[in-house]
Formats: structure tokens, sequence, C-alpha cells
């Protein structure tokens, strides 16, 4: 796909109490499960990161925030500005269960909508979203509003919800959106991947 694909890693998994990008499932860190699904899917795959020594075994451009501590929102604005296609994906690298067509099928509405994102009973899931170059002047003006919460982005663009209805076809959607904030969490998922 003409589009790129932008693993954020920069969180500071204070919950968690260490970096999520490198708990390991089924024997691969998670940072490497998801840049394996992005480049199946993608032309083009960057990481957003401020501490790109742990990451430069895996051959992807890192892009740093320009200004630290401003949370996914500085990401998403400084991976707009690097990639080379106008469409984006972002991605937190705390969601383990990715599926390549349901990635696929929120592209659809590219370059329709300046953000595509799921929209579910568990809530939004602007972390997994589509974001068209057109939103950096936007961005740009949150940021110097210090209005970092991503979604408060959302009134200001044209926003394609996908409702969960519109996502019958993919089984255990809490599943595939489910993502890790605490070690409890992750117990759940190792547990759960011993069960299946």
């Amino acid at each position: 796909m003409k589009a790129t694909g932008i693993l954020l890693v920069g969180g500071k998994s204070s919950r968690m109490k260490k970096n999520k990008a490198f708990l390991e499932l089924e024997g691969k860190p998670l940072v490497e499960r998801s840049l394996t699904v992005l480049q199946a899917v993608f032309a083009e795959v960057l990481i957003s990161s401020n501490k790109a020594e742990l990451y430069e075994g895996f051959e992807v451009p890192i892009i740093l925030d320009e200004i630290p501590g401003r949370g996914p929102l500085e990401g998403i604005y400084q991976g707009l500005k690097a990639a080379a296609y106008d469409e984006v994906f972002v991605l937190a690298c705390d969601i383990p269960f990715l599926r390549t067509e349901l990635i696929r099928f929120m592209a659809t509405w590219n370059p329709v909508y300046d953000v595509v994102v799921p929209s579910l009973q568990s809530g939004l899931h602007p972390l997994h979203a589509f974001y068209h170059r057109r939103c950096l002047p936007l961005i740009k003006k949150s940021l110097e509003a210090n209005s970092l919460k991503v979604i408060d982005l959302y009134p200001s663009c044209s926003v394609r919800y996908v409702k969960e209805t519109e996502l019958q076809n993919y089984n255990n959607l809490s599943r595939l959106f489910c993502n890790i904030n605490t070690p409890e969490d992750w117990s759940a998922i190792l547990t759960e991947g011993e069960s299946t």
C-alpha cells in the first residue's frame, strides 16, 4: 500500500514498569511483531521514539520528537512531517494481535477523510488509526496550545468513525484491539495464549 506505517514506541510505560515494546509474545518482542505486520502492508514504515539507540537493530528509520514529553500527538505530528506518503497509519506498540486485513479495510476511506479511526463500544482507538497529512496544521495548533489528547483534534477534522457493526467480519474485536497498560493486562494475555 502506498502509505506510511508509523509505530509509536515512545510511551513512558509508567503503569507497566518496563518497556512494553520489548515484552515477548510467542518468542518475539511486541515491537518486532508490530513491525512485521506494518511491513507487510505499507510501502514505508517508520518508528517514532525518543530512544533511538533501543531500536537501531530493526533497520527501520527512527523519527524523534522535536519536543519530548508531549505524548502520542507529538509522535503523530513528527511522523506526518517525515512520512513519504500523505496517508499515515499510526500504531501503538502495545497492541499485540494486529491483523493486516483489518488495517487494509480501514484504508478503504483514504484519502477522503483526514482521520479514519475505529469506534467500538470500548471507545475510540486513536493509536490504531489513519491520519492524512492535511492534519498537520491542526496538530501543530493543538501542540502549541498544549492540548495533547489525540481525540481532541477530531472535531476540527473530517473523521470516518469505523463502527463496530462494520467490523463484524473480524472475530473477537476486543482481542484485536486490546492494548497492554499494566502487568495484569500482560498476565491475562499470556494466560489466554497458553489456553488457545
